[in-house]
C-alpha cells in the first residue's frame, strides 16, 4: 500500500506490517542506543543467525546503520548497530486554546523543526491551515528522500473542546464548530498522512516521559499548567488512560475553593484566570505581558494567582497520590521557567502543611519542556504505531 503525499512533500515509503522481533530490535535500539547484534540476539532470546538477518534487513531499509567496529577486546570486533535518524520522521501537533505548536522530528526523537502560532481561540479551518503550511515549511527541510520517511501525524488536544472554548471568549457558532469536526478525518485528507489523535495532557505525559524531567521514571503523576488545568498517569512505563480514555484528569479532581465551596480544579487552577486578573486592572494588557519570557509587569497579581494556583494544585497532587501511590509528581506548564519552579517549591511547602495520613509523600520535580511537551508525545506516536513496541 502506498501514501498520498502531504502537501510539499514526495510519495511516502510503501508500507509494511513489521514483525513482533522486529520492532522488539528496533526498541532495543531505541532505548539502549547502539548495540551489537549479538548482544540484540541475547537480549530478544533469538539466535545470533536471525538477529544478524532482521538487522541486515533493516539496514537495507535504511531503519539502522553500522558504527565503527569496537576493537581492543579477545575475538573478533563487534559492531554496534542503531537507529538511523534519518530512517524515519513524524510531525506533532500540540493543539492548545491559546498557542498551537508544530514539530517534525527524526526517527531517535531530535527535533528538526518547530513553529508555534498564537490565537485567541483556535478553529478547526485555521489548525487545518496551520498544520498545511508547516508541513510545506518541514517540506523545505529534508531530502526528498526523507520527505518519503514521514510515518505520520500525531495530534494532542483537549477532548470535547466546545465545552471550554466559551471561558475564552469563544464566539458559540466558532465553539460549536469543534463537535462536528472530526481532527483524524479532516488532518488526514488535508495531509495524506496516517493521524493519530489523543488528549493533550495526557500526550504531554507521554512526552514528559520520553525526552523530559521524567525519562527514566516508570510512574509517575503529571500535572500540566496552561490555559487550564489537565495531567495524565504512566504506570509501569506506559501512558495509563484508563476504560473511558480518562484516567489521569487531574482537571476534575475536586478542590474546596476559599469560599468553601468545592468545585473542579480546572476552575480555579489556570493560566486563563492570570489573564481575567490582568486585563480587569488594564484591558488587554495580559496579552501583552504573558507573550514575555518572565511575565513581569502586575507582579502583584502574578504572584497572588501563583500562590492560590499551587495550593489548589496540593490538593490534586495529594489526592492523585492517595488513590494511585505514585512515587513521583511531575509538575510543568505553559509558564516560564522560574515561575514553575517557584510553584513546584510553593506546592512542596502546601503538601507539607496538609494532613497526610496514610499517603507516602510523592517527590514533587518540576518539569522540562513546558509547552513542547505535548508536541513530542504526540510526534512520537506514529513512530510508536509504525516501528516500535508499543
Amino acid at each position: 500500500m502506498t501514501m498520498t503525499a502531504a502537501p510539499g512533500m514526495d510519495a511516502t515509503v510503501p508500507l509494511r506490517s513489521y514483525s513482533a522481533n522486529e520492532r522488539a530490535i528496533l526498541n532495543l535500539l531505541r532505548v539502549g542506543g547502539p548495540t551489537p547484534s549479538a548482544e540484540l540476539a541475547r537480549l530478544t532470546g533469538l539466535s545470533a543467525q536471525s538477529a544478524s538477518v532482521i538487522t541486515r534487513g533493516l539496514e537495507a531499509e535504511g531503519l539502522v546503520r553500522r558504527g565503527d567496529p569496537v576493537k581492543g577486546r579477545v575475538g573478533k570486533p563487534s559492531t554496534p548497530i542503531g537507529l538511523d535518524p534519518d530512517g524515519a520522521f513524524s510531525v506533532g501537533l500540540r493543539l492548545g486554546r491559546r498557542q498551537s505548536d508544530l514539530v517534525l522530528m527524526d526517527f531517535i526523537g531530535q527535533v528538526r523543526g518547530q513553529i508555534t502560532t498564537r490565537h485567541a481561540y483556535p478553529t478547526p479551518a485555521r489548525t487545518l491551515e496551520f498544520v498545511a503550511q508547516g508541513l510545506a515549511r518541514f517540506a523545505e527541510t529534508l531530502t526528498p528522500a526523507q520527505r518519503g520517511r514521514i510515518a505520520g501525524l500525531g495530534v494532542g488536544m483537549p477532548y470535547d473542546l466546545w465545552d471550554w472554548l466559551d471561558l475564552v471568549g469563544a464566539p458559540e457558532a466558532e465553539m460549536l464548530a469543534w463537535k462536528s469536526f472530526d481532527p483524524e478525518a479532516a488532518l488526514s485528507a488535508r495531509t495524506g498522512l496516517p493521524v493519530y489523535v489523543g488528549n493533550d495532557s495526557s500526550l504531554a505525559c507521554y512526552g514528559e516521559h520520553l525526552f523530559g524531567a521524567a525519562a527514566g521514571i516508570s510512574d509517575f503523576g503529571y500535572i500540566y499548567l496552561g490555559a487550564f488545568v489537565g495531567g495524565g498517569v504512566m504506570m509501569d512505563n506506559r501512558l495509563y488512560a484508563g476504560p473511558g480514555g480518562n484516567a489521569g484528569a487531574i482537571a476534575s479532581i475536586p478542590v474546596p475553593r476559599r469560599d468553601g465551596k468545592v468545585v473542579q480544579l480546572l476552575e480555579v487552577a489556570s493560566v486563563y484566570e492570570l489573564e481575567r486578573r490582568i486585563d480587569l486592572r488594564e484591558a488587554g494588557a495580559a496579552k501583552r505581558l504573558l507573550g514575555g519570557a518572565g511575565w513581569d509587569g502586575f507582579e502583584d497579581i502574578r504572584d497572588l494567582w501563583l500562590g492560590e494556583v499551587a495550593e489548589y494544585i496540593a490538593y490534586g497532587t495529594v489526592s492523585l497520590v492517595a488513590i494511585l501511590d505514585v512515587p513521583v509528581v511531575v509538575i510543568d506548564g505553559s509558564v516560564p521557567e522560574a515561575l514553575r519552579a517557584l510553584l513546584v517549591a510553593q506546592v512542596r511547602a502546601r503538601i507539607a502543611g496538609m494532613d497526610t495520613r496514610g499517603i507516602v509523600l510523592p517527590e514533587v520535580v518540576a518539569g522540562r519542556l513546558g509547552t513542547t511537551a505535548c508536541a513530542l508525545g504526540a510526534a512520537y506516536q506514529p513512530i510508536v504505531a509504525r516501528y516500535l513496541v508499543e
